[in-house]
């Protein structure tokens, strides 16, 4: 028995990463392929048996799961970001919340024929849509400017409040008399909003303190938050039930905005958990249902789904931002993302067993339409959303942008030759007199310290998909690199490497893995380019052709040195050299190079 258990718990993990990468590849909602996987092992092949195997503790550890990824997605939330779209987010988690409230119990009782009690449970549970759906399918999509903060802290802070609305609508659908039911309404709102925020400032104050003044080695910040995650889960439900993730969340809200102390390892940790925890739970839930569950869904279903998607949501959206300074295009793309996720699911699922135990007629439907509602929503806005943020031009999924650390001679030169191709670059130094010559130039610039924690608050990262760092400071370089990799990723940060006759003894060599990679021929410094700059070298613009290709590029330049820097395609993609990947330029391309000036005969 405990070896099956151990072989599944395996699979479970192993089929999780492979549906995660299966979607990277195909770029699809990861969602998508963890709910099939699910089906497959579950309901189609029977390899999966989840309240078998985990029995009562099915349900608390994904309430567990549930609350580290609220918290993960609360330290994802700056405060910064609300100055443009508080009003929206407010709208949202206020007017829209009852808007989908109203009109979701609405169409529950007309399509799905439920009694009032369920539709009106089964209304309050779709106010939630839920980040384990909202943040991956961001990523994905990319969406410009503000909606993509909008969509980011709807999606977090909605879970909570849509959570505590279902449960105090639940307990006032068992109690006895209305009275008891407005009473349970009223002091339980009230209660998890009081004890929620003091609770969940004071364990995130706790944390910021305790490794401000190195009371916890480092080996234990991330495990120990951890512990105080579920523990303020745990305590903020004993006090109220379903309290625990409005308190996770502020507790992540606060650290992710203190100043006291760096979160960065904390972010990275959570991040790698939510990827696995996701992973894990919407295999299970999908594996739980059973034949005799799908055949509760029907035409009615259909029509509930639709109505969902083509009224409830955009209703919520238009009535939410009438005096906003949102677009019709912003707003419609607002009114094209509303997956519900695994929140949803566990809730029903709770919901549903304890419904259906006390005898209430027509609770067995709720879990299974729950489920097609989930699948549908992520597959119309899954497979939707993306090409109509394209068709809209607010979608960002190819940024081609260069953050640029270093004002200089080159870098500022450089920066211009690519926005004259329409490829912006942002340009960050801590010396004001280097800023002031790039900003004269017309380029977009930020004087700041490229190590401090507030430089990413003043960074407008729309349209940027690189980091290059290139100054003369190797080891500054280095670091800039490993600091932007959180954001841009190992193989989009850049810099300039060491020439050949001071490179160091392997010993004293930065590893690969603490750098970003080497610009140009791997080899290219700072001290060269620059020499060649004041020695009247140019960079020059060169379109290749099938008549003038790479070759005789390299043939007609010969005798100037020429180092390939980039390269432009037709739909303005940047391909950068690097000296360690051998690049094959094509016709139709551009190629931006450093040459020396002509030699007099």
């Amino acid at each position: 028995m405990h070896e099956q258990v151990a072989v599944t718990l395996a699979a479970i993990v192993l089929f999780g990463v492979a549906a995660q990468y299966l979607a990277w590849r195909l770029k699809l909602p990861s969602i998508l392929l963890l709910l099939l996987t699910g089906f497959i092992l579950g309901p189609v092949t029977g390899m999966l048996n989840p309240d078998a195997m985990f029995g009562e503790a099915l349900f608390p550890a994904i309430s567990f799961a549930v609350a580290i990824i609220l918290f993960e997605g609360g330290l994802s939330l700056k405060l910064r970001e609300l100055k443009t779209t508080s009003g929206v987010v407010r709208s949202l988690i206020s007017v829209g919340i009852v808007v989908t409230f109203v009109l979701a119990t609405l169409f529950a009782a007309l399509t799905l024929a439920l009694p009032w009690p369920l539709a009106i449970l089964l209304g309050a549970i779709l106010t939630v849509t839920g980040p384990t759906v909202v943040l991956p399918l961001l990523m994905l999509i990319r969406p410009k400017g503000q909606i993509n903060s909008i969509l980011k802290w709807e999606g977090i802070l909605n879970d909570p409040v849509g959570a505590l609305l279902a449960v105090l609508l639940f307990e006032a659908i068992v109690s006895a008399s209305l009275d008891a039911a407005t009473t349970v309404i009223l002091s339980g709102f009230f209660i998890t909003l009081i004890a929620g925020t003091i609770l969940g400032l004071a364990a995130g104050m706790l944390i910021a303190t305790a490794q401000r003044h190195h009371w916890i080695p480092e080996f234990l910040v991330n495990t120990s938050t951890l512990a105080v995650v579920l523990g303020l889960f745990t305590a903020s439900n004993h006090i109220q039930p379903e309290s625990g993730l409005y308190s996770v969340t502020i507790m992540g809200i606060y650290l992710g905005n203190q100043r006291l102390v760096s979160i960065r390892n904390l972010v990275g940790f959570k991040e790698d958990l939510r990827v696995m925890l996701l992973s894990a739970l919407f295999i299970i839930l999908a594996a739980r249902l059973n034949v005799e569950d799908l055949q509760q869904i029907h035409w009615g279903t259909l029509l509930f789904l639709l109505a969902l998607i083509l009224v409830v949501r955009p209703a919520a959206v238009w009535l939410s931002t009438l005096r906003s300074s949102l677009n019709w295009k912003e707003k419609l793309f607002l009114s094209s993302m509303a997956p519900r996720g695994i929140v949803a699911a566990a809730i029903i699922s709770l919901f549903a067993v304890k419904l259906e135990s006390m005898g209430f007629e027509k609770s067995e439907v709720l879990a299974p339409t729950m489920f097609f509602i989930i699948v549908g929503s992520i597959l119309v806005y899954g497979l939707a959303a993306r090409p109509l943020a394209k068709a809209l031009h607010l979608s960002d999924d190819n940024p081609q942008g260069c953050i640029i650390l270093g004002s200089n001679l080159f870098s500022i030169t450089f920066a211009k030759i690519l926005k004259k191709e329409g490829i912006e670059s942002t340009i960050i130094d801590g010396r004001w007199s280097n800023i002031k010559e790039a900003r004269m130039e017309g380029l977009n610039t930020v004087n700041a310290n490229i190590l401090s924690e507030a430089v990413q608050e003043k960074i407008n990262f729309t349209g940027m998909g690189r980091f290059l760092a290139l100054t003369s400071n190797l080891e500054l370089n280095s670091l800039a690199c490993i600091r932007f990799s959180d954001i841009f990723g190992l193989k989009e940060v850049f810099q300039l490497g060491e020439p050949e006759e001071r490179e160091k003894p392997d010993q004293q060599k930065v590893p690969d893995d603490l750098s970003g990679l080497p610009l140009f021929t791997g080899k290219t410094s700072y001290a060269e380019i620059m020499k060649r700059l004041h020695h009247d070298a140019i960079i020059k613009r060169t379109p290749l052709t099938k008549d003038f290709g790479f070759d005789d590029f390299k043939r007609n330049f010969a005798n100037r040195n020429p180092t390939p820097l980039c390269l432009i395609d037709e739909s303005k993609k940047l391909v950068l050299f690097t000296g360690n990947k051998k690049i094959q330029p094509k016709a139709g391309q551009i190629l931006i190079s450093l040459i020396d000036p002509e030699i007099p005969a």
